[in-house]
């Protein structure tokens, strides 16, 4: 029997609505909500990074009262993210740019320029989540930084004390690192601590997009599963459809934690260690839904 949503739905339900690019989501609610404060935005956006190409840039937080089943909470002001369509020569592409500043505003103990998925997966429940990464190619590489760029977060029962997200994708000065966490290795080690490694580049490049695509079954028991792959783009758009995909992440077994509400997406930039310049990255084409070809990954690997 499909899972009931909050509103009755069932999960089919639920998922129809989900799988959508949250990229073309962003861009719709907001180039209708911000057409007066468009070209301020985009004469102050040409300042920064890679952002060739912009053809208009908007503030996330200032610039639209509501985008469709995302949370802004975790943005501290109007430049913590900034959508803008970068054009190539032969597709445009709706991206957002994430910064913070040690200056910013704390948001729950730590510095934040995040955006949350509002649904919430289920123990037992499989999602394929979909999402592209980029750190700009004058990202301050020799400063100091351990930054989470997305992380699935559990949420627990009203009153009962935060763990730690299950899987996440963070950068500790300048090494990528996919991490888990589950019931058994808080068990084991208590809060504290980096979690399992499941996957690491040594030394991240900058300016080119990784896109990942991830298939989860989050379970705190043996039915759990997480199989991730990626793909290095040094170009975009079509260029990019050429890079292969590789499997980097199959960890099979527990996944989660007893007893959580569910399991939500957040991607961006967060740390909760002290830093002292700015750091920015872009995340574009995030997606999440009931298969592989809901969110578009096609290619033969997904199948095998």
């Amino acid at each position: 029997m499909p899972r009931s949503g909050p509103f009755g739905q069932s999960t089919k339900t639920l998922l129809a609505v989900l799988t959508i690019n949250f990229g073309t989501a962003i861009a719709g609610a907001l180039v209708a909500a911000a057409t007066e404060t468009a070209q301020h935005n985009n004469n102050e956006a040409q300042t920064v990074g890679d952002r060739k190409g912009t053809t208009q840039a908007l503030s996330v937080k200032c610039d639209t009262d509501a985008i469709p089943n995302i949370s802004k909470k975790r943005l501290a002001g109007c430049k913590s993210a900034t959508w803008f369509q970068q054009s190539g020569e032969s597709v445009t592409e709706s991206v957002v740019l994430f910064h913070i500043d040690p200056k910013d505003k704390k948001i729950s103990d730590g510095n934040r320029a995040e955006l949350r998925d509002l649904y919430e997966a289920v123990n037992g429940e499989e999602i394929w989540y979909r999402i592209s990464t980029k750190l700009p190619s004058d990202f301050p590489i020799d400063a100091k930084h351990r930054l989470v760029l997305s992380q699935w977060h559990e949420r627990t029962a009203e009153g009962a004390p935060s763990l730690r997200p299950p899987l996440s994708h963070r950068l500790w000065n300048g090494r990528f690192v996919v991490t888990l966490w589950n019931q058994d290795r808080i068990d084991r080690q208590g809060l504290e601590g980096d979690g399992e490694i499941l996957f690491e580049i040594p030394q991240i490049e900058l300016g080119v997009y990784y896109d990942f695509v991830y298939k989860t079954i989050w379970s705190p028991d043996n039915s759990g599963q997480i199989i991730g792959w990626m793909r290095k783009c040094s170009e975009s758009g079509d260029a990019c459809e050429k890079s292969p995909w590789q499997e980097i992440v199959r960890h099979d077994g527990p996944s989660g934690y007893p007893g959580v509400v569910g399991y939500y997406f957040k991607y961006g930039l967060y740390t909760v260690r002290e830093f002292d310049t700015a750091f920015t990255a872009y995340h574009k084409d995030y997606q999440a839904g009931a298969s592989a070809e809901a969110i578009g990954a096609t290619d033969p690997i997904f199948l095998e």
